[in-house]
């Protein structure tokens, strides 16, 4: 039990890994599997290279940091709400397969500066603010609603901590991106979900499609789909 969330689950998102989550409320999905492997190249046509330091804008459980920290990064993870920092930082001392390669610090995103990093990760909010029914759950409805920042201003800050951004996010936002002095290099759609993961870039330059293989990606994270 959490004063902050109420009950809370135990899960292990892989070998090595147990990260805390509220019964009710905001819980991670396939997404966030998508977008680990997305920015390793897990699956990937071509070789992508490692990023050694890793920075993930809104960071939440720390279920993103803690499994890129397990596949050897080294990862900071900024996230705006205390709550949310101190379950992360809970979960990362049941964590062996991560522990001390990761860094939960409260910050709010908008704030920038003072990160540098080899790719930034982030899955933020994705819907307008009145776009939808809002949750009686604050943070399920921060975690939905675009209260604290934009795509394009997450986007826009991970470029200036690392020359590749890594961010998922619904096909409406990914057309729609505001891109200054940037491009999408790679590109890729999670199955029927209307969610698609890219990689942005800086200077010009072209996207390259791909397909998402998530069998590799679950292989590869040791994680068995229906065990959370």
């Amino acid at each position: 039990m959490s004063a902050a969330f109420g009950p809370l689950s135990l899960e292990s998102p892989a070998p090595g890994l147990a990260v805390y989550q509220p019964r009710r409320g905001y819980r991670w999905g396939v997404e966030v599997y998508a977008l680990v492997g997305f920015a390793l190249g897990i699956g990937a046509p071509a070789p992508v290279a490692f990023p050694p330091r890793v920075l993930e804008l809104g960071a939440g459980s720390g279920i993103v940091s803690l499994l890129l920290a397990s596949r050897g990064c080294r990862v900071r993870g900024w996230e705006r709400d205390a709550e949310w920092v101190a379950l992360a930082r809970r979960s990362l001392r049941r964590s062996p397969a991560a522990r001390g390669r990761v860094r939960f610090s409260v910050r709010d995103v908008r704030v920038g500066g003072g990160a540098a990093a080899d790719v930034v990760v982030t899955n933020p909010p994705w819907f307008d603010p009145g776009a939808g029914p809002s949750s009686p759950d604050p943070r399920k409805a921060s975690a939905r609603t675009m209260l604290h920042g934009t795509v394009d201003e997450f986007v826009a800050i991970g470029l200036a901590a690392a020359p590749r951004v890594c961010v998922v996010t619904r096909v409406e936002r990914l057309a729609g991106l505001r891109l200054d002095n940037a491009h999408v290099a790679r590109r890729a759609w999670l199955p029927g979900a209307g969610v698609g993961v890219v990689e942005v870039r800086r200077g010009a330059g072209q996207a390259v499609e791909e397909a998402l293989d998530l069998p590799t990606i679950y292989a590869q994270l040791r994680y068995q789909p229906g065990t959370m």
